[in-house]
Order: C-alpha cells, then sequence, then structure tokens
C-alpha cells in the first residue's frame, strides 16, 4: 500500500513538473510581440510603452475568395468592410469576421478599381484609374451614376483625372484624389451632372533658394521631374463625422497628415510624422490613425498630439501584425483596427490594449470637460507607466481645473509640459502672494526702518567704523582692487582701459579670475535655470565639455584678434587684450545672477523681462569690446568694425585649418593601423 502511494506521488510530481515546463516554454511565445510600441518622451524623442494594439488575427480568406492586389478598405454604416480588390477587378463586402457578403464586378466598367467608398444609403462609390471615372452602384451592385472627368475651364484642359481614391460627406460632395494632379483633391457636388467645385487642400511646395535658380533655369518639363519643385499630391484621405477631410501624402514633413477644414485650411499639425504615409483613418472621437511604407502605424490625438507607435515591416515570415504595403486602415467603435496590405493580401485586425482603453477613456472624458471622472483612469495609467507623457499632462489638466496647482505643477513637469506648468506657477504664485503680501509688506518696512535706525546711531556712536577699515584693508589687497577694477568698465571704459595699459590696474590672475567668475555664472544659468526657461535635459551635465569650449573659444578669438591688430598697426599688447576682453564681460557677469533670479521665479506671462535683460546684457558686452579695441589699439569707431570683421573671418579660417589638421592625423592613424595590422598578419600566417 504504501508502495502504491509513493508511486503515485512521484507520477503527480512529474506531471506538475511537465506542466510547469510547458508553461514556462509558452509564455515567451505569448509574451512576444512582432514589434515594440513606442511614444514621446519629455523631450520629444522615442520611448518605449507598453503595447498598444495587439494583432489578434490576419483575414486572407474570404469564403472561397482572397484578394489580390488590394488597394482600399472601407467601413460602412452597417459595420461591414468595403475592399478595393484592384487585382481581380471588383469590390467586394465583408463582415469584420471574414465572411463573403458580396461581390460586385463590372467586367464592361471595371479597369483597377483603387478606391471604394460608401455613403449613408449604402450606395458604393468605385475610383478606377484606368477607367478614369468614378463610378457609383447601388446597395444590390446596379451601376447607377458615372463621374467622368470635369469639363469645367477652372479643372483644367491638361490636368489628369486618375481617380485613386474617393470620399463622400453628408451633402453628397465628392472629394477625389487624381493620381499625378497637384493642384489638390477634385471636389465635385453632385447637382445636376456633376458641378466642379474647384480643388481643395493643395499640397504647397516648398520654395528655398535652390528652388527659385531651378526655376529659373530649367524648363517646366525638367521642373516637373524634380523633388521639392512641383507640388506632391495627395495619396489617400478620409473624412471624419463633422465632414473635416483628412489627407496624407508622402512626405517627410508636417504635410504627411493635414486636416482640411470647409475652406480647404489645414487643422492639424502634428508634432510627430512619418515617411511615405499611405494611409488614415479616423475614429468617432476624433483621433486619427496614419501608416506608412515601412510598416509604422501612428496613433494622433485629435489635437495632433502623437500617441503611440507600433508595427513593424514584414521581413518574409508574415507574422500577425508585420505589413508590407499598407493601403487602406479602418477603426470601428470598439477601436479595433483593420489594416489592409496589398502585398500580404490580408486585412490584419488589431485590438487595444488595457493601457490603452484606459488611455482613450480618460481623453474621452476630458475632452468632454469631464475632468474630474478623467482623474480615475489618468491614476491607473500612471501607476502602469508613470513615466508615460500624457498620462501626466492629463492629470495635471485634471488638477489644474480642481485648483490643486500644486500637484498639478508636479504632473506638469514630469510631462514636460511647459505651458501647462507656467499656467500652474502663475496661479499658485499668485495664491501665495495674496496670502502672505502683508508679512512681506511689514518685513519691508521694518527693514528699511532698521537700517536707518542704524545709520543714524552710526552717525553718532561710530559703530561701523571697525567693519569700515576692515573693508578698506580688504579692498586694498593689490588682487582684490585688481579684480573690482572689472566694474571700472562699467562706469568709464576709457579709464578702465588706460588703467589696464599703463597703470598695471589688472594683471592675468585677475582677468582669469573674472573669466572663472563668468564660466562659473554660466554653468549655473544653463543647468539650474527655472524648469520653463532650462535649454538642456533634466539631469544632463556636461560641465567639462563647457569648461573646455568656453576657454578655447576665449583664447582663439582673443589670438585671432591680437595677430590681426599686430598687423593694423593696433598698439595693445596680447596682455591688454586677454584682459580687457575678461573684463568686457562685466555687464554679464552682472546680470547673469538677476537672470538666474528671474527664470526660477517668472513664468511665460513675464518672459519679457528676461528676454529685456538679455538684450541688455548681449548689447552692452558688444559694446564694451568694441571701445576696448578702440582704445587698447588706438583706433577709429569704423576701423575697430573693420577688425571685428577681420577676426571671424581669420577665426573661420583657423578653425578650417584646424579641422583638416585633424582630419589628416586621423587618417594617417589609420594607414599606421593599417599597416600595423597587415604585418601582423602575415607575420602570424608564416609562423
Amino acid at each position: 500500500m504504501k508502495q502504491h502511494m509513493k508511486q503515485q506521488n512521484i507520477r503527480h510530481v512529474l506531471l506538475l513538473f511537465l506542466i510547469l515546463i510547458m508553461v514556462l516554454t509558452s509564455l515567451p511565445a505569448l509574451a512576444q510581440m512582432p514589434y515594440k510600441t513606442f511614444t514621446l518622451g519629455i523631450n520629444g524623442e522615442l520611448v518605449e510603452t507598453q503595447t498598444a494594439y495587439e494583432p489578434v488575427r490576419s483575414m486572407t480568406r474570404f469564403g472561397e475568395e482572397t484578394l489580390k492586389d488590394p488597394q482600399d478598405l472601407r467601413m460602412g454604416k452597417d459595420g461591414n468592410l468595403y475592399i478595393a480588390d484592384t487585382g481581380n477587378k471588383r469590390i467586394l463586402v465583408v463582415s469584420r469576421e471574414g465572411e463573403l457578403i458580396q461581390e460586385i464586378k463590372d467586367k464592361k466598367n471595371f479597369k483597377t478599381p483603387s478606391g471604394v467608398n460608401v455613403d449613408a444609403e449604402g450606395n458604393i462609390y468605385v475610383a478606377d484609374e484606368s477607367a478614369r471615372a468614378v463610378l457609383v452602384y447601388s446597395p444590390q451592385g446596379e451601376l447607377i451614376r458615372t463621374w467622368n472627368k470635369p469639363t469645367h475651364p477652372l479643372f483644367g484642359d491638361t490636368a489628369p483625372y486618375k481617380p485613386r481614391k474617393v470620399v463622400i460627406d453628408k451633402r453628397g460632395n465628392l472629394y477625389i484624389c487624381s493620381k499625378g494632379n497637384t493642384n489638390g483633391i477634385v471636389q465635385i457636388s453632385p447637382a445636376g451632372e456633376g458641378e466642379f467645385l474647384g480643388y481643395y487642400g493643395a499640397n504647397m511646395s516648398s520654395v528655398t533658394l535652390l528652388t527659385a535658380i531651378k526655376k529659373a533655369v530649367f524648363s517646366d518639363e525638367q521642373l516637373s521631374s524634380m523633388a521639392g519643385i512641383v507640388p506632391i499630391s495627395v495619396e489617400n484621405i478620409c473624412i471624419d463625422e463633422k465632414g473635416m477631410v483628412y489627407a496624407v501624402s508622402q512626405t517627410s514633413d508636417e504635410r504627411s497628415l493635414r486636416r482640411l477644414n470647409v475652406a480647404g485650411r489645414n487643422t492639424l499639425v502634428p508634432d510627430y510624422w512619418t515617411e511615405l504615409t499611405s494611409a488614415v483613418a479616423v475614429t468617432q472621437d476624433g483621433s486619427v490613425f496614419t501608416a506608412n511604407a515601412n510598416g509604422r502605424i501612428v496613433e494622433y490625438t485629435s489635437e495632433g498630439d502623437m500617441l503611440f507607435v507600433f508595427g513593424a515591416f514584414d521581413r518574409g515570415d508574415q507574422r500577425v501584425g508585420t505589413f508590407k504595403s499598407v493601403t487602406g486602415m479602418v477603426v470601428d467603435e470598439l477601436d479595433r483596427l483593420y489594416v489592409l496590405d496589398s502585398v500580404l493580401c490580408s486585412i490584419q485586425v488589431l485590438e487595444p490594449t488595457e493601457f490603452t482603453s484606459l488611455v482613450h477613456e480618460a481623453f474621452h472624458l476630458f475632452q468632454d470637460g469631464k475632468y474630474a471622472q478623467s482623474k480615475a483612469p489618468w491614476s491607473q495609467v500612471q501607476r502602469m507607466n508613470s513615466l508615460f507623457t500624457y498620462a501626466n499632462t492629463g492629470m495635471g489638466e485634471a488638477l489644474y481645473r480642481e485648483g490643486d496647482f500644486e500637484e498639478s505643477l508636479t504632473n506638469f513637469r514630469n510631462s514636460g509640459n511647459r505651458q501647462g506648468y507656467s499656467d500652474a506657477y502663475w496661479e499658485m504664485r499668485s495664491n501665495w502672494l495674496h496670502s502672505n503680501v502683508g508679512t512681506i509688506l511689514v518685513v519691508l518696512v521694518a527693514l528699511i526702518v532698521l537700517i536707518q535706525v542704524l545709520k543714524a546711531v552710526n552717525r553718532k556712536t561710530g559703530f561701523m567704523k571697525p567693519l569700515s577699515s576692515l573693508r578698506e584693508r580688504f579692498t586694498s589687497l593689490r588682487l582684490i582692487s585688481q579684480t573690482g577694477w572689472t566694474f571700472q568698465m562699467l562706469k568709464n571704459p576709457y579709464d578702465c582701459c588706460y588703467g589696464i595699459k599703463h597703470e598695471g590696474r589688472a594683471s592675468y590672475v585677475s582677468a582669469v579670475i573674472m573669466l572663472i567668475v563668468f564660466f562659473a555664472l554660466s554653468v549655473i544659468s544653463k543647468y539650474f535655470s527655472g524648469f520653463l526657461f532650462k535649454t538642456v535635459q533634466e539631469g544632463q551635465f556636461e560641465v567639462l565639455s563647457d569648461f573646455i569650449n568656453f576657454f578655447s573659444v576665449f583664447l582663439l578669438l582673443v589670438i585671432c584678434c591680437y595677430l590681426v591688430c599686430t598687423i593694423k598697426d593696433g598698439e595693445a599688447r596680447f596682455r591688454d587684450l586677454f584682459i580687457g576682453s575678461a573684463y568686457a564681460l562685466a555687464p554679464m557677469i552682472v546680470f547673469l545672477p538677476v537672470r538666474i533670479l528671474f527664470t526660477n521665479v517668472l513664468t511665460y506671462n513675464e518672459a519679457f523681462f528676461i528676454t529685456l535683460l538679455d538684450v541688455i546684457s548681449y548689447g552692452w558686452t558688444g559694446l564694451l569690446i568694441l571701445l576696448m579695441l578702440m582704445y587698447l589699439n588706438d583706433y577709429s569707431f569704423r576701423r575697430t568694425l573693420s577688425i571685428v570683421i577681420l577676426t571671424l573671418f581669420t577665426v573661420l579660417v583657423t578653425v578650417a585649418l584646424l579641422f583638416v589638421i585633424y582630419v589628416l592625423i586621423i587618417q594617417l592613424a589609420n594607414f599606421i593601423s593599417g599597416i600595423y595590422g597587415e604585418v601582423v598578419y602575415r607575420f602570424v600566417r608564416r609562423t
């Protein structure tokens, strides 16, 4: 009996061990995604985040039918998918699960049906590039209308009419993407025979000095083949419930995605874009999806903020979630993505994860003005990913509208939202001032009274004479006196330069001290300015690099200036120019502490004061440098300006020469390394 129980226990242990092995070996396969998901970080860079959309299935067969070079995908009001199966010259209507519902064939009219759309009544619009027409079919598949090339003079006799995509607004107006037509989207009214309403939302060409020269030199035929000279045509379009048309173009700038209003003006400037955008889709809430030729799908908020980047290019393994050439895309009411691939001849379905659903829920509540309700999902998103930028921004906005400015300040800083931080800080500072204005006034009045009392007592008793004599002895020290002479440059530049040149009122040591003081203040200003005005990333310090750059540039400028002044009969010695240049930085030394203070207490509303401070300090420093060169060399003002220009030119030549020498040294080092490697190789081979 005991032996039997022992054998049974061994079997149970072995069974549990096998189950554990199976689970552990299956976990990586389940967890491994074919792509990574990214979002925008605090500083605008792409950072990895949780998976936003999971690929759940790929539909390649619909009943007994398969696709061949499909070019467009739309979703009708009935919830069915409408596919422009271009290679098979037909339109397929399928369910979301992939069941074939209807097949529309028209051997007489279909040539290359590359675009499809459905209106509210279920009529099917087909854009056929080769047939040069937009064909309209009833829900039963009967041809009821044909939109041929507009005959209106404004369309243009030579303008191509090759419809590739088509969308319809609620009034029945057609928006047609015509291949090769750079005038814009063709807009046609359903009235009568089809009135041409004009071109809509044309892409503007980027005009630079080089393109202007090309336009003046080359012929129209040559210009048409040059990128950037002729506006690019729209690649794909879709339309939302409000009648806003979304147009994508294969370009690497903000024109890759545009949201066009009734007047054809762009109302959406995305903060991130990808090249070769080929498809676009929009949800009922205004979120926008685009896809590009590299298999990447980008989700934007309704404001144009990039939310997620996901997807990958198919390298031949045909994994669900990888793409080769996305030509169509739609989103249903559950935010499921249906992605059409013309090369893989499939429709892939991607579902939002729990993380993405929470993000969408929070965004929708916030956009509807339900700020208090949006806090709960934002809080959950933060628990799942505390570094998710939009969660911190959304929580900050919700807290700001509730009046919790201190907490919103923290969230805005974590998200890098400077405008939100400025608004929250303004409110928090305003509340603090209102609460403490009485105390501040009392302290100021007390300080003024105390100072006046001390002055009166000192006049009668002289109790501060020991401090005065100590200060005089301290300032009479040679190095302290030489360093203090710097500020004479602010009062009287001529006297300061005369003291430097003829009276020995300054030295190399005092000049180096002032340079170190200026460098230290610059470093503090760069790395410890207020969050709103800091120009470097949080936690990034490159003090050694800053030190080398500052002193290298300073010495290079002084040496080049000395060489130019020597050639141009200048009277200044190198010592004079070195010390004078250091002392000319006096305005910056005086104003930098004030600037540091301002950046930590002011908001964007008072940024003018910081700008004004910069203009005064830089302008004053530049003027002192000119006066210093003029007084030390006994130049006229006009001659001094020419010396400055020659000095800058000399600096450029010197930098170019140093760069050439650096390249030659690198090439020599590589040559010697190559010879050494060859010798070692031959020696080893012989031995």
